[in-house]
């Protein structure tokens, strides 16, 4: 069984993905934050996808498609605030419907990111894969027909 993730059995774990994700602060400055190791950051930093895709199960809530209609949500209502802001004589209003704005389409370029860096992993070449299709192989020495069945198969699955 593989070792637990120091950061996701961290206390804090929820704090310190909102500073890798969210505020984007650089691994360094979690580690000291925080009291765990700079390389923990790092190899955490590698499986946050995967995390989001969970977490993306248990939460039907807040899908993909919902996530996105609410930032559209956001971003009509804060150009409906703009257009507002624009008719009053203080521009205060008008400069603090901008900054809303830009954080709406800061927010959407974080979202795309994340999706766009998200890992294309190729199970057929995971080591894990390749001992495990080993092991069956060896396994199904004793029965040639099941062995030539299961590698058709197999091979099967690469050309698809």
């Amino acid at each position: 069984m593989a070792p637990r993730c120091s950061i996701c059995a961290h206390p804090e774990s929820f704090a310190i993905n909102e500073a890798i994700v969210i505020e984007r602060k650089s691994n360094r400055v979690i580690a000291r934050q925080y009291g765990v190791g700079h390389d923990s950051v790092q190899r955490h930093k590698a499986h946050i996808p995967e995390l989001l895709l969970k977490a993306r199960e248990n939460m039907d809530a807040y899908d993909a498609s919902s996530i996105l209609a609410k930032i559209r949500d956001l971003e009509e209502e804060t150009l409906e605030q703009l257009q507002g802001a624009k008719d009053d004589e203080d521009r205060r209003y008008t400069l603090a419907a901008i900054r809303e704005q830009r954080g709406n389409l800061e927010l959407v370029a974080r979202v795309a990111k994340l999706i766009s860096d998200a890992p294309t992993v190729n199970v057929l070449t995971n080591p894990q894969w390749v001992e495990v299709r080993t092991v069956v192989l060896q396994a199904l020495e004793a029965h040639p027909a099941a062995r030539d069945d299961v590698v058709r198969a197999l091979k099967g699955m690469r050309d698809a």
